[in-house]
């Protein structure tokens, strides 16, 4: 809990410093723009490191392996490690990142427009 805890202080101080290069003043809506936008990218990421992970390039990379590369390689294609062996950061740590802050941002969105 500590951790997710000093990850959004993290995050919401990372969001007020990009404002502040950004837009050069702080209100809500700045505040909404950005935290969108921060959120929707540790989402995305957090996505593709899970697809990647699952094996789903697997065969596509192999396949485009065997095709492009000559013929004195191929016994070497066996040795390469498969993308989803490749990649070793967890896809938690971007979904714990991008939903407190999507649910800060729908946070102050609701307050935005009341």
């Amino acid at each position: 809990m500590k951790k997710i805890t000093f990850n959004a202080i993290a995050n919401q101080l990372l969001i007020l410093v990009f404002i502040l290069i950004f837009y050069r003043k702080l209100t809500i809506l700045h505040y909404i723009n950005v935290s969108f936008y921060l959120g929707a990218l540790f989402l995305s990421i957090g996505i593709l490191v899970l697809i990647v992970q699952s094996g789903f390039f697997d065969f596509f990379s192999t396949s485009m392996k065997k095709v492009f590369y000559r013929k004195h390689v191929q016994s070497d294609l066996k040795t390469m490690r498969p993308p989803s062996e490749a990649i070793s950061m967890k896809a938690s740590f971007f979904f714990l990142s991008g939903l407190p802050i999507i649910l800060f941002m729908l946070v102050a969105l609701f307050f935005y427009s009341a």
